[in-house]
């Protein structure tokens, strides 16, 4: 699948400021090891290029973030609420315990990044690639999905509700531990390894 990439400029206002606040719209700008903080107002995240900079426990809710790069930065327990993601890549991002709430999700790309003990929850995924990840007690509940692909990831358990994964090609994940209803799995596609833990939930005893 074919997601469309960040669209930055060549050129980017470069901030030198280790202690940032983001104020309503921010875009053009490039952050270097930098703490970024959010001001009540920030509204839109537009063009920006994160480089191991530190958001921690940061609130996202109804920020709207377009054509915005976060490379080794520090996402950890962020919550994103009633906002969107558009043309966003994270890689080899830290964000254990994040929480994406009622969230679009258009054209983005997690990288190698931890998202152990993250949750997905009322979110429409459309043109969204997890690659590489760390994705263990990773929580997906009543999502939809257009166009999803879930790459070589770490699943050590994954719960998904109410979420179909119809057309979600499965077979190169690590999954120990899987809780999905039957109907969820419907036109999904795994390994034959993987197919000795799922057949339980149909009711299949494997000898």
């Amino acid at each position: 699948m074919k997601i469309i990439q960040p669209k930055l400029n060549n050129e980017f206002e470069y901030e030198e400021e280790k202690n940032i606040t983001l104020y309503q719209s921010s875009y053009d700008l490039y952050f270097d090891k930098a703490y970024i903080q959010l001001d009540e107002e920030t509204s839109q995240l537009d063009t920006i290029y994160f480089n191991q900079c530190t958001f921690e426990s940061l609130d996202f809710s109804k920020i709207h973030t377009l054509d915005v790069i976060f490379k080794n930065c520090d996402l950890s327990n962020c919550i994103y609420e009633n906002a969107s993601l558009n043309r966003v890549h994270f890689v080899d991002c830290r964000m254990i315990g994040a929480t994406f709430t009622d969230l679009k999700i258009k054209h983005v790309q997690f990288e190698n990044c931890q998202l152990k003990m993250s949750q997905f929850l009322n979110c429409h995924l459309d043109h969204v690639i997890y690659k590489d990840n760390q994705m263990d007690e990773t929580y997906i509940s009543f999502c939809t999905q257009k166009n999803l692909e879930i790459v070589r990831c770490t699943l050590g358990s994954l719960e998904v509700v109410e979420t179909s994964l119809n057309n979600v090609d499965l077979s190169t994940n690590k999954i120990e531990h899987f809780v999905i209803q039957p109907t969820d799995l419907k036109g999904t596609t795994v390994s034959e390894y993987q197919a000795y833990n799922i057949l339980p939930l149909f009711g299949v005893n494997v000898i």
